[in-house]
């Protein structure tokens, strides 16, 4: 219930609940009636974020927040940061929030604008296979004749050199990571 701790309202809970105490529960149904409270069993194939995307998947948003402390198990950060990048999760407009870092999703033929009070530091990896992107405002641009592949560290520590920047997915689907730190130069 990282949400709460910031202050957020929710407008749906989803998953088995496992690590919420059922006073906070409790607590957010009294203050919040009108929440939308899916609770699924403890022994299910699918994670919960799984689940929250794909509730939040079927309500055919504009956009998807996720927050997320981005503590606890390794296995699980991983799996759920790699399941943004599904086909069907990358063509909506995803932010998560996860500890210091905001990731954004894209596919082909997105464009995804970033602005520096995310972070001045960027990180973009192939997702599912290789991407092609055109970026503009990175110290070290990329062009789509170059290709980022899937596991490959081209994309590791790039920077914003103003406020903003922009990339084009010209191929592929790829997760933007921007954090906050020292600059590279």
């Amino acid at each position: 219930m990282h949400a709460l701790r910031l202050g957020l309202r929710p407008h749906a809970a989803v998953g088995d609940f496992d690590s919420v105490s059922s006073v906070v529960l409790a607590r957010c149904r009294r203050q919040w009636p009108d929440v939308i409270i899916r609770r699924h069993p403890a022994d299910k194939a699918q994670s919960d974020l799984d689940l929250a995307l794909s509730f939040a998947w079927g309500l055919d948003p504009m956009s998807i927040a996720i927050v997320s402390g981005g503590g606890g198990r390794l296995d699980h950060l991983l799996s759920g940061i790699s399941m943004l990048g599904r086909p069907r999760y990358a063509a909506l407009p995803i932010t998560a929030y996860v500890g210091d870092s905001v990731v954004r999703t894209a596919t082909v033929g997105m464009e995804l604008p970033l602005d520096v009070t995310d972070g001045n530091l960027l990180t973009l990896l192939a997702i599912g296979g290789s991407a092609r992107l055109l970026t503009t405002g990175l110290r070290w641009n990329l062009t789509p004749t170059v290709s980022l592949r899937s596991a490959a560290t081209l994309g590791l520590s790039n920077e914003l050199t103003g406020p903003t920047a922009g990339l084009v997915i010209c191929a592929g689907s790829i997760l933007a990571i921007q954090t906050h730190g020292d600059s590279l130069g």
